[in-house]
């Protein structure tokens, strides 16, 4: 009996540490620094470009660039990401609100995401943008 125990024991125990193994390589996709841009989705009128370094500890920073009416504003958000239930997630610390995406590895450098839920009012229902990785990062 207690073999039959110890063995199920460890079955899970295994079991849980593929899943981890599996996750961890779903996030390693997403780690390194990542450029994109959108216009028009927040306001019709703004343009954002950002640059975003994911790191393995799960934490980010984010550098926006953001132009409207030919006025220029820079700044910088951190927090955390996560992947849970096939869905990205990411912790805005200057706000406390967590933006949620559906994602699709489109190769290697690319990664296309749509809004399910985000922290910010936006004039696009059906915000979506890809990530494009930054050459030479890991």
């Amino acid at each position: 009996m207690k073999k039959v125990i110890l063995l199920v024991g460890l079955v899970s125990i295994l079991s849980l540490s593929f899943t981890k193994f599996k996750t961890s390589n779903d996030e390693k996709a997403f780690l390194g620094s990542w450029t994109g841009s959108e216009t028009g989705n927040q306001k019709k009128e703004l343009t954002k470009y950002w640059i975003q370094h994911r790191f393995e500890d799960g934490t980010f920073v984010l550098l926006f660039t953001a132009i409207e009416n030919c006025e220029v504003e820079n700044f910088v958000e951190k927090g955390k990401w996560w992947i849970k239930d096939g869905l990205f997630h990411e912790l805005h610390n200057n706000s406390g609100k967590t933006d949620i995406y559906s994602y699709e590895i489109l190769n290697e450098n690319q990664i296309k995401f749509k809004a399910k839920t985000i922290g910010i009012e936006q004039v696009n229902n059906e915000y979506e943008f890809i990530d494009t990785k930054i050459e030479d990062s890991k």
